[in-house]
């Protein structure tokens, strides 16, 4: 059995962050026969219980904890969790009925949820936009009375347990997991046993069971199935602590009381009326009636937090977009997004939609979360705005397994296997930090929202040797001539903060490849030991630091590469983080590391036109050079290298992920249209004439002045007809195409 601890500095938590009130006005809805917690429903994309404690692992009380509130603002609860179970209690004539959750507040989904302890500032921040309560003792004993589903305790000893630790929260929650799954009653009947309630009392305020800590968490409860608990009330932890065994169960503050409404609150700050729902007394400070003056936890006021920053996106003109914002503080929270510096009229929202995108739309977006307690500006997203597109040669946006489509080649200079490649890997729920910040990396610039699959790849993490390593990824049966270009998002990662700095932080010094005009044979990469490498690559690291970090290579068949920085052939503007012009690209306004492209999407293109090589990042041009006398034409390749003998640490947080490759053909055949029919119905029939794969805008205009976009279109035959329904309303109507 677990007894309750004195404090002890072993595993006191001396965090003085306050935490949080949503910007979202949540409440609770009576319907006829439920009571239903409205939040909002579940996002198709939200964590499941495992993958959320993969996002807090780590994070100090203060930082987990605004995860957790941001979860639950934003939906993520098990759909059995919504609706609230009644119990009915009575004394001294009145009768009272009020509603509950069926089991202690988890994240995640029905069948994969995790059962969160919360701090009781957490949890009195929960109930004050929920329109909820936490429970006193006595409806402790009374929820457990009515619990279907009556659990037995699952116990750590503190002795040998860190029973603050993540390992030990996950080991209680499997534990109760294994009972649930036993006990014939389905999720959402009311539970028991499964955890200690933080509990409004008396003795939030008084009788402190040490005189040195007053501010404090108050914890009852944990019964066994025969109705024995394992904690009393109890006020000695401070009240930043929360413990394996601590659980949050919110009570709906409105009730029925002799069949008229009325209120917690009202209840037990009423003499006449709070033994309904409290059996306090002098033991515990109040007085026989068992009122409780102040039926809450005191919670200091709190500034904005953004937890989820708006996202770059690269779209077509003519595209509808919406920019948002998850941010958290007190209320009332108001927002003003901004575009390049500058307020925009009317954008007080979270969200903020752009439709029928033009040209002028492009550029640096941001919003600002304002409250009592002060402001907050979002990281920077970048709007790039595409007025033409090519045809398609290949492409693979990596949102399903295309493996058998790829040839992989790998080396290590031990010859020791040593690399992952995941394929249509979700980064959706990968955490990581920024300035110390913990975010979840979005959508690539060229993903449409939710959408968070990518390649995956990383060297280096399967073992403790520390050799120089790579993998190389070429798609099969490809070959490209003519004037081309890769393009593709790439998001580089790296351990610790910036420049890979930090507490038991090792730098990463790996590298993104990318390069054309390739065999499709070799691994190619920076290794003295290459007996033979081809095409021309580029390289660059994400955290800057390294003794070139960007780099460029032209291949020998005959051994190893040819560093072209080096040689001074590179063609490159510079190599180092610290030049002007990666300062410029990549400022400390939206990367981590100034001058370094690692933690945030970028856009990568290497381009092939008229025997010119050129590299460009998020549209700036990296380096040129000629190419006219050796690999001319080939395979495109992907992969990452390290390029030291050494191991990142942590080792999990070094990879490199590639979203939406495509390749597209710089010299397109021109749209043309073959005929426009006027049809009986007064709609009218285009045929158009254009190159497999094009991508383009086709509008329409009844005066020349202004255009309607009818359809943005993907040819696939060298034909294509178009249906006008709208041509009825204009006795005259203009068409054109534009990529």
């Amino acid at each position: 059995m677990l007894k309750s601890r004195k404090r002890s500095d072993k595993w006191r938590v001396t965090s003085n962050w306050r935490l949080l009130a949503s910007f979202v006005s949540l409440f609770m809805v009576a319907h006829a026969h439920a009571q239903t917690l409205n939040v909002p429903s579940r996002p198709a994309n939200a964590p499941d219980g495992t993958q959320f404690t993969n996002i807090i692992t780590g994070l100090s009380v203060t930082e987990r904890e605004k995860w957790v509130y941001a979860q639950v603002i934003n939906g993520n609860l098990p759909d059995w969790m919504r609706t609230l179970q009644p119990i009915n209690t009575s004394f001294s004539g009145h009768t009272a009925t009020y509603h509950v959750l069926p089991d202690y507040l988890a994240i995640g989904s029905d069948t994969n949820y995790f059962l969160e302890p919360t701090t009781p500032i957490l949890a009195q921040r929960l109930t004050d936009p929920l329109g909820c309560t936490l429970p006193t003792r006595k409806m402790v004993d009374q929820i457990w009375t009515n619990a279907a589903v009556k659990l037995t305790p699952v116990t750590f000893d503190p002795m040998f347990y860190d029973i603050l630790s993540l390992e030990v929260f996950g080991g209680e929650n499997a534990g109760v997991r294994a009972q649930r799954v036993t006990n014939a009653p389905p999720l959402g009947a009311l539970v028991g046993g499964d955890k200690k309630d933080v509990i409004i009392s008396t003795k939030i305020y008084t009788n402190f069971y040490n005189a040195s800590i007053t501010h404090v968490v108050v914890i009852y409860g944990w019964h066994y199935p025969g109705g024995s608990h394992i904690q009393n009330i109890f006020n000695g932890h401070e009240e930043t602590y929360a413990d394996y065994s601590h659980g949050t169960r919110l009570v709906q503050m409105n009730l029925t009381m002799d069949g008229s409404p009325n209120t917690v609150t009202n209840i037990l700050t009423n003499p006449s009326l709070a033994k309904l729902l409290s059996d306090e007394g002098t033991a515990e400070g109040t007085s026989v009636n068992s009122e409780i003056a102040m039926p809450r936890y005191t919670v200091a006021a709190l500034a904005p937090t953004v937890m989820t920053h708006p996202r770059s996106q690269s779209v077509y003109v003519g595209a509808n977009i919406i920019l948002s914002t998850l941010a958290i503080g007190d209320l009332p929270l108001t927002f003003r997004w901004q575009f390049n510096g500058a307020n925009i009229a009317g954008a007080t929202n979270s969200n903020y939609s752009l439709t029928n995108i033009a040209i002028g739309n492009a550029g640096y977006y941001s919003v600002v979360a304002t409250n009592n307690s002060g402001s907050v500006t979002s990281r920077v997203a970048v709007l790039r705005v595409r007025t033409n597109s090519f045809p398609v040669m290949f492409a693979d946006d990596f949102e399903t397994n295309s493996s058998v489509n790829w040839n992989l080649f790998f080396g290590t200079t031990n010859g020791i296997t040593d690399y992952d490649v995941d394929w249509a890997f979700d980064y959706g729920v990968i955490p990581y930090t920024f300035n110390g910040v913990t975010a979840l990396i979005p959508p690539a610039p060229n993903s449409r929202d939710g959408s968070t699959r990518a390649l995956r790849l990383a060297v280096n993490q399967n073992d403790t040797n520390a050799v120089i390593a790579a993998v190389s990824l070429y798609p099969k049966n490809r070959f490209f001539s003519g004037n081309f270009a890769l393009k593709f998002d790439m998001w580089l990662h790296y351990p610790g903060g910036a420049g890979g700095s930090g507490s038991g932080v090792a730098g990463s010094t790996q590298h993104a490849t990318f390069g054309l005009n390739h065999l499709g044979t070799n691994v190619n990469w920076a290794a003295p030991s290459a007996t033979s490498s081809d095409g021309i690559w580029f390289g660059a690291t994400g955290e800057g630091g390294d003794s070139k970090d960007y780099r460029a290579y032209a291949g020998n068949l005959a051994g190893t590469q040819i560093d072209l920085v080096a040689a001074g052939t590179s063609g490159l503007t510079a190599s180092n983080n610290n030049a002007t012009i990666f300062q410029n690209l990549f400022p400390t306004s939206r990367f981590e590391t100034a001058g370094a492209p690692g933690k945030n999407w970028v856009e990568v293109e290497v381009r092939y036109t008229n025997n010119t090589v050129m590299w460009l990042m998020d549209g700036t041009l990296i380096g040129q050079r000629n190419n006219s006398s050796v690999f001319t034409n080939g395979n495109i390749m992907i992969g990452l290298m390290d390029v030291f003998n050494s191991i990142a640490a942590p080792a999990r947080n070094s990879f490199v992920l590639f979203d939406n490759l495509r390749v597209e053909n710089l010299t397109p055949m021109p749209i043309r249209f073959q005929s426009a029919t006027r049809l009986l119905n007064g709609q009218v029939s285009l045929l158009l004439t254009n190159v497999p794969g094009d991508n383009y805008y086709l509008d329409a205009s009844s005066n020349l002045n202004s255009w309607q976009s009818l359809a943005g279109i993907l040819a696939t035959n060298s034909t294509f007809t178009f249906i006008d329904s709208n041509a009825p309303a204009f006795p005259t109507r203009y068409y054109r195409a534009r990529r």
